[in-house]
């Protein structure tokens, strides 16, 4: 099998796939919920989805030429493959479907107040069909090109945030305990569970020297800085980061108006409105890909047009309200996003030395 997917490539859409919802609407969120704790929460979730990306590496290194499918198949058998597909099929819908929400109202927030709904999704929509219908590589190579730029938008905002913060407001720590954090878990797990786009990807990955020392590291170091955003956010905004829903773009908004970085704030949004179309376009893959193994292969057009229409129809029956998108998602999903986030990495890894007992068996 031809790999067509490197080492630097994945790392990318990894970090695009971890970063992007994390610095959006989730700190107000969060402001409103877990409050001046919200960092602390923020880096013990995403250190429980480090681990789960420790299984996929393991289940990686030890079956490096085998695909989802055929690893799912070979732990679990042909119908319960087919079931857990359709699950994360699900899931992936489900996040194609807050990011569309997000990336509308950011757009219509930021740039374009009076735009329509229809302006927006068809284009959009239609690049999508483009860009997947030509394969991994395609948007392999799209994270590659816009990932450094996106990792640029990124630092100015925290840099700029750093010398206006007051970190004092981050005081007392754990006032209340973990009692927040706990019931966090699950109303905020559906902006969580970022590495399984990682499975869609065996099968086409070419291993570097070191590779998983890079992969682990760059990705922690990610997890070091989100963190630190969220901190950063809540001590320049204190109690009014619930009202701060773009949270990185927001945060240029602490210059003066007549700063020559301030004025450059639209250039932000763009680049995170890239952000979220790459995020996208992943999502969209992983629906895809899931879609082909537990239905049918053929006429990829159009089941990238039922995909998305699935997500479409949706939207526009709630209007493109997010609130509404997001109230939703914490009230009937998070329990399903959890269960899929942490409960199917605990069974890989269960099942995954199911995979050298038959191999063994069959040589």
């Amino acid at each position: 099998m031809k790999k067509l997917v490197s080492t630097r490539q994945i790392i990318l859409i990894l970090l695009i796939s971890v970063l992007t919802l994390k610095v959006l609407y989730l700190p107000s969120l969060l402001a409103n919920s877990v409050e001046r704790d919200s960092y602390i929460f923020v880096f013990l979730m995403l250190l429980l989805d480090f681990l789960t990306l420790l299984v996929y590496l393991f289940i990686f290194n030890k079956n490096e030429d085998l695909t989802l499918s055929e690893i799912l198949e070979m732990m679990f058998g042909k119908v319960i493959c087919k079931i857990i597909l359709f699950l994360l099929m699900l899931f992936f819908l489900l996040k194609t479907f807050g990011l569309f929400q997000a990336n509308f109202s950011y757009l219509s927030e930021n740039l374009y107040s009076s735009i329509k709904w229809h302006t927006f999704a068809f284009p959009f929509l239609i690049a999508i069909i483009f860009i997947i219908n030509f394969g991994v590589n395609s948007i392999a190579r799209l994270c590659e090109i816009f990932c450094p730029i996106i990792i640029v938008g990124f630092l100015i905002s925290l840099f700029i945030g750093v010398f206006k913060a007051d970190y004092s407001n981050l005081l007392p720590i754990l006032e209340n305990g973990f009692s927040n954090e706990i019931q966090g878990i699950v109303s905020f797990s559906f902006w969580f569970g970022d590495y399984l786009i990682f499975l869609f990807f065996l099968g086409e990955i070419k291993k570097d020297k070191k590779f998983n020392l890079k992969l682990l590291g760059i990705l922690f170091i990610t997890v070091l800085l989100i963190t630190f955003f969220i901190a950063t956010s809540y001590a320049l905004f204190n109690y009014n980061s619930v009202c701060h829903t773009n949270t990185i773009s927001d945060m240029l908004q602490v210059l003066p108006s007549t700063s020559d970085i301030g004025s450059f704030d639209w250039l932000l949004i763009l680049i995170w409105d890239i952000s979220l179309f790459l995020s996208i376009c992943l999502s969209v893959y992983g629906a895809f890909y899931c879609f082909k193994k537990v239905f049918f292969k053929k006429f990829s057009i159009l089941i990238l047009s039922l995909l998305l229409l699935s997500i479409l129809i949706p939207s526009i029956i709630i209007n493109f309200d997010i609130n509404t998108g997001i109230n939703f998602v914490k009230q009937y999903a998070s329990y399903f996003c959890l269960a899929v986030e942490f409960a199917l990495p605990v069974l890989m890894l269960i099942f995954s030395f199911r995979i050298k007992k038959r191999e063994i068996k069959n040589a």
